[in-house]
């Protein structure tokens, strides 16, 4: 059985008090790993009972230690039953969150962490395909970004992980902060600030201040990368971390521009074109570091995914990674299904960009579409960005003027703001052919009466709206 812990170094870490219940010795039992969740515990496992607003683990304590749990994490003794062990603690997500704390120093892996508005997952995936071919890599799996899922990720990671690639996501202030401050990244990366979770933290200028927590955890000598194109990102941070330490810009133009011109640590991307995806060439200079690669190619499309591939070009480059193992490996990535993944069919390229949506990631996935297959017929299929606030028309408005930017042959939407994306978009192209849906249901039918053979497909909302499965029955993936 792996030993994972000594139950001596858990009750460290967690600052917690032991009641025995069972007779065994602290040096006799050891932690083979650590659950949440009975339904997937092993003997061994250390349970730790979380409490929700709608369950308490500590109502599965017995069933843990019936199903073999070495020891059980709880907030009260008298929750430790017969022929037990437990371990007491105020608060049992804190105690996660040290547990997890101590095991990523334990292991000794370099921790990179990603969060931004738009553009985590995606980067994430990214950062952990260019640095698998060197380094046995580690990386948070689907979601699981939160004050739970984070810890849980750093605690299943293997005892020989040399790089921990972790995506930090938040509902407000003050949970970055104390996600970073379980991960201690060495690199931190930060996609960008947009508008996403506004009708939470009421301006983006609260929104880039609960981003750039991540940079309270950073280690010494810790590194900070940055979307290089978002001023308004870029000349926030230059103020906390100096330019010549610590900070690298990422940028995708022919030429740096505003102050990452002043930034010694940079990543470029120019002369970008897109075929079959993205083709274009990398400037790399990081410190003593320097690299080019001309060319480079990926096969999603959209400049921000150029941007994501230079983002972990960079984290390759500071690890010391092998770059070419790494060039040929963001070749050859493909996104998830859900963001941005094109497929090539015998009738129609459907791009499946429907796991999430705000402004900025509409406005990349309107370039995209743009660009992808020139002659075809284009057409957008459009829903509602949630969790916009009270800002929520204004901005559906912004995306509406951001679409009529270009020529589609015909746009689908719906959602409860569409007309205000419609405003914006004869705004802007007062002779844009669109069509409003009351909801997903008719925008399925309208679809069927729209489409051609040849036609490029944008599907694009809101997770909720279901357009994953919709754009599903043209590509023929179940």
């Amino acid at each position: 059985m792996r030993r994972m812990l000594s139950f001596d170094e858990a009750v460290a870490a967690v600052n917690g008090t032991v009641i025995n219940r069972r007779g065994a010795t602290g040096g006799t039992v050891f932690v083979s790993g650590v659950s949440s969740d009975t339904r997937t515990i092993e003997e061994g496992n250390l349970y730790v009972a979380l409490k929700g607003e709608k369950f308490d683990g500590h109502d599965y304590v017995p069933q843990a230690i019936q199903k073999g749990a070495c020891a059980v994490i709880v907030n009260s003794p008298s929750k430790v039953p017969e022929g037990g062990i437990g371990i007491v603690v105020k608060d049992t997500l804190e105690a996660l969150g040290d547990l997890a704390e101590h095991y990523r120093f334990k292991i000794g892996a370099k921790v990179i962490a990603v969060t931004g508005s738009v553009g985590k997952t995606t980067t994430r995936d990214m950062i952990t395909a260019a640095l698998a071919p060197s380094f046995k890599v580690w990386s948070t799996k689907k979601n699981l970004n939160n004050d739970i899922g984070l810890p849980q990720t750093i605690l299943s990671a293997p005892d020989d992980t040399k790089v921990l690639i972790v995506e930090m996501g938040m509902r407000g202030r003050g949970q970055i902060e104390y996600l970073t401050n379980i991960a201690h990244p060495d690199i931190a990366v930060i996609t960008n600030v947009g508008y996403s979770h506004i009708g939470i933290l009421g301006s983006r200028e609260e929104i880039r201040a609960a981003k750039c927590e991540i940079i309270d955890g950073l280690t010494e000598n810790g590194i900070l990368i940055v979307n290089g194109d978002d001023d308004f990102l870029f000349d926030y941070v230059r103020n906390i971390i100096p330019l010549n330490n610590g900070l690298v810009a990422v940028s995708v133009g022919e030429k740096l521009k505003g102050n990452v011109m002043n930034c010694p640590a940079t990543v470029r991307a120019f002369d970008v074109k897109e075929h079959d995806g993205m083709d274009f060439e990398v400037d790399l200079s990081i410190g003593e570091i320097r690299h080019k690669f001309n060319p480079m190619h990926i096969t999603v499309g959209g400049e921000h995914n150029v941007r994501n591939a230079c983002v972990a070009l960079s984290c390759a480059a500071i690890l010391e990674a092998d770059m070419e193992k790494a060039r040929a490996a963001l070749s050859e990535y493909a996104p998830m299904d859900g963001r941005g993944k094109t497929y090539h069919g015998k009738d129609y390229t459907i791009i499946n960009d429907a796991y999430n949506a705000s402004p900025e990631s509409m406005a990349a996935a309107f370039k995209n579409l743009d660009t992808t297959n020139p002659g075809s017929r284009k057409i957008a299929v459009l829903g509602g960005m949630l969790e916009l606030g009270d800002d929520s028309a204004k901005l559906h408005k912004i995306t509406g003027e951001e679409c009529g930017k270009y020529k589609f042959d015909k746009i689908i939407v719906t959602g409860d703001d569409r007309d205000s994306f419609i405003a914006g978009l004869k705004g802007k192209r007062a002779d844009a052919s669109v069509i409003s849906c009351k909801d997903t249901e008719e925008v399925s039918k309208v679809i069927r009466e729209v489409i051609k053979p040849g036609d490029t497909v944008l599907f694009k909302a809101s997770h909720s709206f279901g357009f994953e499965a919709l754009s599903k029955e043209y590509t023929g993936n179940d």
